[in-house]
């Protein structure tokens, strides 16, 4: 039954593999439930749900205690517990039965990875008035969006390829997107574009040269050494395997521009420069012999249902990348 314009839903759940986007979401329901003047310290209570009870995790009983607990100066109280995958785990058959006659002054807030439609906690919470909000990684169009929507909010927009060329080199982390597009608009200062040079300079250069550094060894044939390189841009990068697969297509794509150029007789000399492989003419000549662009496609196709392998868990992305380099090296 729908609730009344003037009424808050008991629970709200926000679930999935996009970090910011649950946060955000989280900290916009906050505000809406307590805006200013409410005092926060009094009707807001935030729990770490991987702390442990001892290290001021929550506890069943706090939690609802706190629930139940008449507000003081506010029309509601809140309970926010982030990482909550550990408590509903152990408290889920009272949470059910807490649903049966949610307090009408509490709002509990549960920030989680999992939360499938098939358990009885959630069709319990949602026949209870409550809302359960999925928030997943964007890619394609909807990250665009995103970075153009970022962008927009700071005053600046970005040149034709430039969001393109951003999301390749970050792959589908919206925070890191956003933490990234807010230090573009502080770098080009009054200017309003942000331009695909700006990109590269700002965002990607040396990340983008690690990335070429592990592609161009597999290209010349060395496994052992591509191997190698991505190992090293592991351990020296924790975040690289959430932006291989946008870093590895966008290489792969300029390769593929190469073969492109070169079929339309275009000397190797002009356009090394056009595929950001400056003064690597050679380099060029022997990878252009050595992946023709069926194969080319063919790896560019192996990414993808690697990519698809590592967001269902069945492969990981640090595995996937080294087949793939030893396929193109192969």
């Amino acid at each position: 039954m729908p609730r009344k314009p003037d009424t808050h839903a008991p629970f709200l759940v926000f679930f999935g593999d996009e970090p910011f986007q649950k946060q955000q979401r989280m900290q916009q329901a906050i505000d809406a439930l307590l805006p200013p003047p409410i005092a926060r310290d009094l009707a807001l209570s935030t729990y770490d749900g991987l702390a442990t009870e001892d290290n001021g995790g929550p506890t069943l009983a706090g939690v609802l205690d706190g629930l139940q607990t008449l507000p003081f100066l506010s029309p509601r109280r809140v309970i926010a517990i982030r990482d909550a995958d550990k408590f509903i785990s152990a408290h889920r058959e009272r949470l059910e039965r807490y649903c049966e006659k949610p307090s009408p002054t509490g709002v509990l807030l549960l920030e989680c990875r999992s939360f499938p439609k098939t358990t009885r906690l959630y069709k319990s919470i949602v026949a209870a008035g409550g809302e359960v909000v999925e928030c997943k990684k964007l890619s394609g169009r909807a990250l665009l969006d995103f970075a153009l929507a970022e962008a927009q909010r700071l005053g600046k927009r970005f040149e034709r390829g430039a969001a393109e060329r951003l999301a390749d080199l970050l792959g589908p982390d919206q925070g890191l997107c956003a933490m990234e597009i807010e230090k573009l608009a502080m770098f080009v200062g009054e200017r309003p574009t942000i331009t695909i040079a700006d990109v590269s300079e700002m965002v990607g250069q040396s990340r983008e040269e690690k990335i070429f550094a592990v592609m161009d060894a597999a290209a010349a044939g060395d496994s052992a050494g591509a191997v190698r390189l991505w190992r090293s841009t592991l351990a020296t990068d924790p975040a690289a395997e959430y932006r291989a697969v946008g870093g590895i297509a966008f290489v792969l794509r300029k390769w593929l521009e190469a073969q492109d150029l070169h079929a339309q007789g275009q000397p190797i000399g002009a356009i090394a420069p056009k595929v950001m492989m400056w003064g690597k003419d050679q380099q060029l000549r022997t990878l252009l012999q050595r992946l023709p662009a069926p194969r080319m496609r063919a790896l560019l196709a192996q990414l993808a249902d690697s990519d698809a392998q590592s967001k269902s868990g069945t492969r990981t992305i640090e595995n996937a990348v080294e087949a793939l380099l030893i396929a193109a090296a192969g």
